[in-house]
């Protein structure tokens, strides 16, 4: 028996309204599970975004003791120009230290007013040649134990350590979708099972005058497809509203650091065929297992 389109589209739009709350049902699990995706995929990119930013300017920050003196400032800074590994250094005076403090605390003016650039260190802002971590640190080890210098901090350090926290937080956000994914495919398999027995006599008929398994099983998987897609379009909304909601955030602070958090317009493509990609996917599957699990019964 040949397949028909309109044919198709009717069945598929008859069983679709057939069982509404089943139907809404399935599409909004589907939908939180691809959101939870969606959120996970954001947050990779996010961290592969800083990752890149930082790969190259890997900074760290040798701070003076306040006793230090104009000699010793001075020795460091001869240390810092002759060392090869050292492509740049930059001094911090106080009044540039207060202005990044004044910056950073310029929501709280209590901690403003008890703090005067006199309190507050200077310091050598240092590039190395080699952007490495590992590298970067054994070269920041080299400064600690001159004279006049109080401590060395790292800023590959808190980027590393921002990477585990996000990459953790994307893992088990990751893991819920996955689960919430599955939970989806067996919903999907539960309503498309439901349509199935609810037309069963209808099917007998059909097999009885010579439809093929193919030509029940289409109208049944389309359905299962198109509850999937419908569910990804619903979660591809909802991570462009948080892609929105990030932007907003950042762009009402001059705080820069979380800045590839949030994505342009080619960088959420990608994301929203995926989520459209695992919907048809995830009701392919569902919708696909029922059907034939029916009829090979």
């Amino acid at each position: 028996m040949a397949l028909r389109v309109d044919y198709i589209a009717k069945e598929t739009a008859n069983n679709l309204v057939r069982n509404p709350s089943l139907t809404i049902a399935t599409v909004l699990t589907v939908a939180v599970s691809l959101a939870l995706l969606g959120a996970a995929l954001v947050i990779q990119r996010g961290v592969d975004g800083l990752n890149t930013r930082f790969k190259d300017d890997v900074e760290f920050i040798v701070w003076l003791s306040p006793e230090a003196t104009e000699e010793q400032r001075q020795s460091v800074d001869g240390a810092l120009a002759d060392s090869p590994q050292v492509r740049d250094h930059r001094f911090v005076n106080t009044e540039e230290t207060y202005a990044e403090f004044e910056e950073f605390w310029k929501d709280s003016p209590e901690v403003l007013e008890a703090v005067s650039p006199e309190q507050l260190p200077t310091s050598y802002r240092v590039v190395p040649e080699i952007p490495d971590l590992a590298v970067v640190q054994s070269l920041g080890q080299e400064f600690e134990g001159l004279p006049g210098v109080r401590n060395v901090d790292y800023a590959g350090e808190y980027i590393k350590r921002l990477n585990d926290f996000t990459r953790v937080a994307s893992n088990i956000m990751l893991g819920a979708a996955l689960a919430s994914a599955a939970a989806s495919a067996l919903l999907m398999y539960n309503s498309i099972r439901t349509a199935l027995f609810a037309r069963r006599r209808e099917i007998e008929v059909m097999r009885l005058v010579g439809a093929t398994n193919t030509f029940i099983r289409v109208p049944f998987m389309l359905e299962g497809m198109v509850q999937g897609v419908v569910g990804a379009a619903i979660s591809t909304l909802a991570v462009f509203g948080l892609n929105r909601v990030i932007r907003n955030l950042l762009d009402q602070t001059s705080f820069r650091l979380f800045d590839s958090f949030a994505l342009d317009s080619a960088q959420l493509f990608p994301v929203a065929m995926t989520l459209l990609g695992a919907g048809a996917i995830i009701g392919f599957v569902g919708s696909g297992i029922a059907v034939t699990r029916y009829l090979d019964a």
